[in-house]
């Protein structure tokens, strides 16, 4: 599985997310999935739902070949 290497704020010191990378099969957008919005600099899923088409379970796991 891809890790997202986006960046997370946590007790103010930056670090980076390594959540699973996601792929919408709906737009193609990629990026990890949150609970909340702006929890990651890289975010593409609140709750499995695209950011961009607001497409909601139409997602596959990105592998590390795919990035």
């Amino acid at each position: 599985m891809a890790r997202c290497l986006g960046t997370t704020i946590s007790n103010k010191q930056r670090r980076i997310c390594h959540h699973t990378l996601l792929k919408c099969r709906n737009c193609g957008n990629t990026g990890c999935n949150r609970l909340d919005f702006d929890q990651c600099s890289n975010q593409g899923f609140v709750y499995v739902r695209c950011l961009v088409c607001s497409a909601k379970g139409k997602i596959e796991i990105m592998l590390d070949s795919d990035q």
